[in-house]
C-alpha cells in the first residue's frame, strides 16, 4: 500500500468506494460511508430525472441534444451498476486477496527472477495508473468546461439575446427545475461526472492492475517449468537386462536418484499449487465482475456509435467536450479486450512450458504427476461475461464493426 500508484488510486478513489480503504485499516468519515451506500440509489433517482427531462422536452430537443442526452442516461445506468460492487464482501475479499497473496511483491524473496518480474509489473502498472488518472481528470473536466465557457461567452461577452444556458447534464423532476439554480447545478453535475469516472473508468483501473498481476504469475510458473532442474548424474543401463537377451550392448541416459526425485515430487507439487492459485484467483474475479463486463459490453454496442455521431457534428466545441471521452470510451473497449487477450495468449503457452519439463528422467509417480499438470494446464485462462462471451480481441472487433455500422447509418 506504500507503492506510489496504490496512493494515487486510494486518493482518486476513496469517496465513491471504488477503493476501500476500510479493509485494510483506514477510518473513514461518517459522510463517506453515507455516500457510498446511498451511491446506488442517488445515480439511480439522477437517472429518473434523465428520463423525465426527455419525456417533457422531447418535442424541443434536436437528434444530436437527444443524442447527449442517451448517452449519459446510459452512463448514469452503468454508474449506478457499478456502484454496487465496491459494497459487496466478495469484492472487499477479492482486493484483500489481492493485496495480502496475489501481488508479486511477496514472492521477491524465491528468487532474482521473480524479483525482475515484480520490478516490471510494478513499472507497467505504475505508468498504466499515471495514464488512466491523468485521462479520467481530463475527460471529466472538459465535458463539463466546455458547456460552462458557451455560457460566458454567450452571457457576458457577446451578450446573446434569448440565451439558453448549456449544462452538461440535464434531468428535472416534477416542480424542480435544477436549470433554475445554475451554479449549483453546475458543481453539482462535475460531482456526478467525478461519480460515473471513478466507477465507470476508475473500478476498471483497479481490475487492470490485478490482470498484470496474473500474468506476471504465469510469466514466473512458465519460467519455473522450462527451467526445472535436470539430473546431476547419468545411469548406464545393459540392454540386455531391459530387452531380456544376451546383449552386451549398454547405453547411458540422464535419470533422478531417489533423492532427486523426493525434489522432483516437491517442486512438481510446488508448480501445481501455483497454477491451482492462479485459476482459483481468476475464477473469483470472473464470478464477481462478469455481470459487470456484460453491462460495459452492452453499453459499448449502443454508446460507443453515439459518442462518434456527437463527435461529428463538428467545431472546436463539440471536439472539446465529446473527444477526450470518445478517446476514454473507445480506450477503454480496446484495453479490456487487448489485456484480457494478453492474459489468454500467455497461458495458452502453459502446456508447452509443461512439456519442457525432463519427464523421461523421473520415475513413474512423478511421470504421471506431470502428465497430470499437462492434462490441467490445457484449457486456457480467461475471463467471460456472465459466463457466455469471452473477454478479448474477437469480442472487441464485432462490438467495433457493429458500432460504426450504426454510426454510418
Amino acid at each position: 500500500l506504500a507503492l506510489k500508484y496504490f496512493k494515487s488510486i486510494r486518493t482518486f478513489m476513496v469517496a465513491p468506494g471504488a477503493w476501500p480503504a476500510e479493509i485494510f485499516g483506514e477510518k473513514l468519515s461518517v459522510l463517506v460511508i453515507y455516500h457510498r451506500a446511498t451511491l446506488p440509489y442517488h445515480t439511480s433517482l439522477i437517472v429518473v430525472g434523465k428520463f423525465y427531462y426527455i419525456w417533457m422536452h422531447m418535442d424541443e430537443l434536436s437528434f444530436l441534444d437527444l443524442g447527449h442526452m442517451i448517452i449519459t442516461a446510459l452512463l448514469g445506468i452503468l454508474t449506478a451498476v457499478r456502484s454496487i460492487v465496491p459494497q459487496l464482501q466478495n469484492y472487499h475479499k477479492l482486493l484483500l486477496k489481492f493485496i495480502n497473496v496475489m501481488h508479486l511483491m511477496h514472492s521477491t524473496n524465491k528468487g532474482p527472477y521473480y524479483n525482475q518480474i515484480n520490478d516490471t509489473v510494478d513499472k507497467v502498472c505504475s505508468y498504466y495508473t499515471k495514464f488512466s488518472l491523468v485521462i479520467i481528470v481530463f475527460s471529466c473536466s472538459m465535458f463539463n468546461f466546455i458547456p460552462f465557457c458557451n455560457n460566458l461567452a454567450n452571457v457576458f461577452i457577446f451578450k446573446t439575446e434569448n440565451y439558453t444556458l448549456e449544462f452538461s447534464l440535464y434531468y428535472q423532476y416534477p416542480g424542480i427545475d435544477p436549470s433554475y439554480y445554475f451554479t449549483t447545478t453546475s458543481i453539482y453535475n462535475f460531482y456526478l461526472s467525478y461519480n460515473c469516472a471513478i466507477m465507470v473508468f476508475g473500478l476498471d483501473l483497479i481490475l487492470f492492475l490485478i490482470i498484470f498481476q496474473i500474468i506476471g504469475h504465469v510469466y514466473i510458473l512458465r519460467y519455473n517449468l522450462e527451467n526445472f532442474r535436470w539430473p546431476k548424474n547419468k545411469v548406464v543401463f545393459k540392454l540386455g537386462d531391459i530387452l531380456k537377451y544376451k546383449m552386451n550392448e549398454s547405453i547411458t541416459s540422464e535419470m533422478f536418484d531417489a533423492e532427486e526425485n523426493k525434489q522432483v515430487h516437491f517442486k512438481l507439487a510446488e508448480c501445481i499449487e501455483h497454477h491451482k492459485e492462479i485459476i482459483g484467483f481468476t475464477d473469483e474475479l470472473s464470478a464477481l465482475f462478469g455481470p459487470i463486463l456484460a453491462c460495459t459490453y452492452l453499453f459499448h454496442l449502443v454508446g460507443c456509435s453515439l459518442l462518434l455521431l456527437e463527435c461529428s457534428e463538428g467545431g472546436y466545441g463539440a471536439m472539446l467536450r465529446y473527444g477526450p471521452l470518445t478517446v476514454l470510451i473507445y480506450g477503454q473497449l480496446i484495453q479490456m479486450s487487448v489485456i484480457f487477450e494478453m492474459l489468454g495468449s500467455e497461458t495458452e503457452k502453459l502446456p508447452d512450458s509443461a512439456y519442457f519439463l525432463p519427464w523421461e528422467c523421473m520415475d513413474t509417480s512423478n511421470r504421471r504427476t506431470a502428465c497430470i499438470m499437462l492434462h490441467k494446464m490445457q484449457d486456457k485462462i480467461s475471463l467471460k461475461a456472465l459466463g457466455l462471451a469471452a473477454v478479448g480481441v474477437s469480442t472487441m472487433t464485432g462490438i467495433l464493426k457493429t458500432t460504426f455500422s450504426y454510426y454510418a447509418f
